[in-house]
């Protein structure tokens, strides 16, 4: 396990302004919580290094020295929460939980999957599901990450939390059924094409409409009324000529 020293001072006031002044020196407000009584410290600058060089691991026991006017004081802790600037992503909060090295505490640890699991060679996907394990272990104990081993993962094959391996001193407590790794099959896209897609696409025609002179649209739709309420004249049948034809050639 990971151990780290690093130095803070108290702060006696708390609030926003507070803070900010904090800041302005370069330093980070912080909270020690738990064991009885909440402490508001500051971290400085040299304290802040040695945390990033850690990347800030909540499964880290920090010995924290805590600096007053009167006295001095060790505390140890994990680090619980980070906060940051949503523009500048610098760091301008962090939550500091007090342990007893000798009570078993539960700390989400990473896992890091270790090895190319052999279904890749038939196209297969390496998914990870989970990405840390809730482990309960004595502070010192607490590993700094899990590795699991997934290079025998072929398609279809997955790796579970009841396959895990770890030393007598540290419990999982996650289900044993829970999934951490699974190869799937790599699965083709498909675009569907409607036939509205697929039909072929060109200029659209427009027909060019007859200018009407302004004044004459009611004229003309009314002449186009009339013309088409007017009853269609009737045939007229052809007139008997029989008779006349009959008639000639007698003198």
């Amino acid at each position: 396990m990971e151990r780290i020293k690093i130095e803070a001072i108290l702060r006696e006031k708390t609030g926003k302004e507070t803070a900010k002044k904090v800041r302005f020196k370069g330093n980070v407000p912080a909270i020690v919580y738990g064991r009885g009584a909440n402490v508001a410290v500051q971290v400085q600058k040299a304290g802040l290094k040695t945390l990033n060089s850690i990347h800030f691991s909540q499964s880290a026991v920090i010995d924290l020295e805590l600096t007053d006017a009167q006295k001095k004081e060790n505390f140890s802790v994990l680090i619980k929460d980070v906060q940051y600037n949503p523009l500048t992503e610098a760091i301008i909060h962090i939550d500091f939980i007090r342990v007893s090295l000798e009570e078993k505490i539960k700390v989400n640890v990473p896992v890091v999957l270790r090895g190319e699991p052999k279904g890749l060679k038939d196209e297969g996907i390496l998914e990870q599901i989970l990405w840390q394990l809730v482990i309960e272990a004595l502070p010192l104990d607490i590993p700094e990450k899990i590795e699991v081993e997934v290079s025998h993962l072929g398609i279809g094959n997955s790796v579970h939390v009841k396959d895990i391996k770890l030393a007598d001193n540290l419990k999982v407590v996650n289900h044993p059924e829970e999934t951490i790794a699974t190869v799937v099959e790599k699965v083709e896209e498909v675009v569907a094409t409607t036939a509205e897609e697929a039909a072929p696409t060109g200029p659209e025609v427009i027909k060019e409409k007859k200018e009407v002179p302004e004044g004459e649209e009611g004229k003309e739709e009314g002449a186009k009324g009339k013309e088409e309420g007017k009853p269609k004249e009737e045939a007229k049948p052809k007139e008997e000529t029989k008779g006349k034809d009959s008639g000639k050639g007698k003198k």
